[in-house]
């Protein structure tokens, strides 16, 4: 059976968690639909949880948070220096949201606020090449959204996957092991809301409302989280 390390990175609310859990509930839950022979571990590591060896793992996932990639917290700069050993040793990452950010910082790309505030949501994420799994370039993914940091310099090495007009650099992909979303393929329709009316006053009216209305899209989050567990399962050069 393979074993995928979950690297938590931060602590839903409890009137959320009560509802939708935390967000290794989610991964696990809406992964172990696409496949039920996989072990999931979960390590918090913004309390330093970290497992004593990575070979046991034969893929690892970060999750998102609402810290910053950039911020200098202890915990974080622990992380990215974990990121930093695991590319060295070729294991296979995916990074969500502030895993996507984190990876980028890490790995010598860069990370800041977008000046257009909160984006939430459901988007268009035109793909920039062919993937197998995904698509076609041009073809256009809709995932939930919802975070106001974005990677704006990527990190030597990676490519492009796919853009939308609000966040240019939406997934990146490194040819060997390295998969990353800005988007949120774990989230639900339901979380995803009740995370928006909880932040409605952060996130502006009129960004609030156009959200609420790109919620009735169809998603593909399924293709993706195939992907995700095709990196984080089958290794090496996955996208040649």
């Amino acid at each position: 059976m393979k074993s995928i390390a979950i690297l938590n990175t931060d602590t839903i609310p409890a009137e959320l968690a009560r509802v939708h859990g935390q967000y290794p509930d989610m991964f696990i839950r809406c992964l172990s639909a696409l496949n039920n022979d996989i072990e999931f571990v979960r390590f918090d590591v913004n309390r330093d949880e970290y497992p004593s060896d990575w070979q046991t793992f034969s893929g690892v996932l970060i999750t998102g948070s609402q810290s910053a990639a950039y911020d200098q917290d202890p915990w974080i700069n622990r992380l990215q220096a974990c990121i930093r050993e695991l590319y060295r040793q070729q294991i296979p990452l995916v990074g969500i949201c502030f895993g996507h950010q984190v990876i980028h910082q890490a790995l010598g790309g860069q990370v800041q606020k977008a000046a257009q505030g909160w984006c939430v949501g459901i988007h268009q994420n035109r793909l920039t090449c062919d993937i197998e799994g995904l698509g076609n370039q041009g073809q256009l993914l809709s995932l939930l959204s919802s975070h106001q940091d974005q990677v704006v310099a990527m990190a030597p090495g990676s490519k492009l996957l796919a853009s939308t007009p609000y966040c240019p650099i939406a997934a990146t992909y490194w040819n060997e092991t390295v998969l990353t979303f800005q988007g949120h393929p774990e989230f639900t329709r339901d979380y995803a809301q009740a995370l928006m009316d909880k932040r409605r006053t952060d996130i502006g009216e009129s960004t609030y409302r156009a959200a609420v209305e790109s919620m009735s899209q169809p998603l593909d989050d399924v293709p993706v989280l195939r992907r995700m567990l095709h990196v984080l399962t089958q290794g090496s050069r996955v996208f040649l």
